[in-house]
């Protein structure tokens, strides 16, 4: 027994020997993830999560219905007759749960769980990556890009499912490589992280198994090395064992925008947003420049050479294409959807400067930091813009900021009490999250007979001039925090890295 505990100290101390950069990168990581991840109140969606998850602790289930508020942002589209939540799946909400039984209900508590799945998808992501680049150095480059990937490093500080998705897909990935290869277990990690990326974000898990179905197929009309058919049929049928159930249940179908009349026909809206979703793979994953590199890279090749890097290339491009191509039909259009091609855009651009090192050492570092301090690559498309996003997230990480749920929530935690009424047109998760108290707000009917306490009009946001209405006879209490949009939401289209000072003011009436 002590020759064996011996040995696996011995076996650690070599695996972090040899990966002392991997070392060094999750501990970088965790202070771009950790630092102040409590400093900024959870937005809307993160309260939305956050809400189901206090519901869990006392339900057992995530119910849209507590008896004193009702939790939706879709028009009470979210949850069933029940009242049982079916609008997304719940793996998300049962692990903010398990954070909320163990450490308490608090913002640091909500985000944890998540930050500690982005570390290690950063952590499995180079051992992945050094498998299917064979290369110690592709994998150092990817990495090193992941961890300084804004997109990655704002969706990872958030109580949601992104890092889940993340890891389910790097997981999938390794799992069609072992049954490549006919490993043991293979079968077992493609269904399991199969069945993870599904309730992690179906829409996500479609567009994955979409690349790998299509890559099976290139490598079955090239004659290359691929799975048994039979295993790869059986491993998904085992796998919507666990899915159809929930597709049937949540009726995933009908999961129409509410709020969007869209004016364009069928054809053209896909493609506008098919034009979107490049715009922002060129803009924050992969600068459309380095396709050249792609094409360089097959043209290079040479009748009996090692194509590896070429078909793992392939492998990689097979899940962005399906994933652009079927989150085009579908009704909404978010950024987040594409967080889970962060890691396979890295990898991407991780091979192309392997490349190009092997020409010139000095051309493929002064492209990586250009990579990570700058959008340079970028500006081939619109919108033209030159940004440095990565001083500005260093910058958010460490100065205060103050948003419009922090003030208004301290506001009302300071002057109201838990059994007010309060009436909004956006923002009232983060409300129900950190007060208690019963409020109605975005995705609601407003109209309502009852005299409310408490009436903050959000701008940009519908009923505007009801709830102005209603405020007659109010006191107007203008505070000192920004009404903007969302509550600065991930998205980097939209995110704000410092404290936006020249927007309105927040107003809330008081009764």
């Amino acid at each position: 027994q002590t020759k064996n505990v011996t040995f696996n100290i011995e076996r650690v101390k070599k695996a972090l020997t040899e990966n002392k950069l991997l070392l060094g990168l999750i501990l970088i990581a965790s202070f771009f993830l950790f630092k102040n991840l409590d400093h900024f109140y959870l937005w809307p969606d993160e309260a939305e999560t956050a809400v189901l998850a206090q519901n869990i602790l006392e339900y057992g289930y995530p119910r849209a219905w507590d008896g004193n508020n009702i939790i939706t942002q879709n028009a009470e589209k979210d949850f069933n007759d029940q009242y049982v939540w079916t609008w997304s799946p719940w793996l998300q909400l049962y692990i903010t749960a398990g954070s909320f039984w163990l450490f308490g209900t608090n913002t640091f508590s909500a985000r944890l769980p998540f930050v500690l799945i982005g570390l290690a998808s950063i952590c499995f992501f180079y051992f992945f990556t050094r498998r299917i680049s064979e290369s110690d150095r592709v994998a150092q480059i990817a990495s090193t890009l992941m961890i300084t990937s804004i997109p990655f490093l704002l969706h990872a500080r958030q109580c949601r499912w992104y890092m889940a998705a993340v890891f389910a897909t790097i997981w999938m990935l390794y799992a069609y490589l072992k049954l490549q290869k006919q490993e043991k277990f293979a079968a077992s990690h493609l269904t399991l992280s199969s069945i993870l990326l599904f309730h992690s974000n179906f829409l996500a898990f479609f567009g994955i198994l979409g690349g790998i179905i299509l890559h099976y197929l290139y490598c079955h009309f090239r004659g290359l090395a691929k799975p048994l058919l039979k295993s790869m049929v059986i491993q998904i049928l085992t796998s919507l064992l666990f899915i159809v159930p929930w597709i049937i249940y949540s009726k995933a179908w009908d999961k129409s925008n509410p709020f969007e009349e869209y004016a364009l026909p069928v054809l053209s809206r896909i493609l506008a947003l098919f034009i979107k979703y490049l715009l922002f793979i060129n803009s924050f994953f992969f600068p459309f420049l380095f396709l050249v590199c792609i094409v360089w890279i097959f043209l290079k090749r040479k009748k009996g050479d090692d194509n590896t890097t070429w078909e793992n290339t392939v492998l990689i491009l097979f899940p962005i294409v399906c994933t652009i191509l079927f989150l085009s039909v579908m009704p909404w259009m978010y950024f987040r959807y594409l967080i889970a091609l962060v890691p396979l855009c890295c990898l991407l651009l991780g091979i192309i400067i392997n490349k190009i090192m092997d020409s010139s050492r000095i051309a493929a570092y002064s492209i990586l930091l250009l990579l990570i301090f700058t959008n340079v690559f970028s500006l081939t498309m619109p919108p033209y813009q030159m940004r440095f996003d990565f001083f500005n997230y260093l910058y958010e990480i460490t100065h205060d900021y103050d948003g419009p749920n922090e003030g208004i929530v301290n506001y009302l935690k300071k002057h109201g009490q838990a059994d007010q009424f309060v009436i909004t047109n956006y923002g009232q998760l983060p409300i129900m999250f950190y007060t208690n108290m019963r409020t109605i707000g975005f995705g609601q009917d407003l109209i309502t007979t009852e005299k409310a306490d408490w009436i903050i009009v959000r701008r940009r946001r519908g009923y505007q001039k009801y709830l102005q209405s209603l405020s007659t006879g109010y006191q107007a209490i203008r505070i000192d925090y920004p009404d903007i949009p969302w509550g600065n939401r991930p998205d980097p289209v939209y995110h704000q890295y410092r404290t936006v000072m020249k927007a309105p003011r927040i107003v809330l009436y008081k009764r």
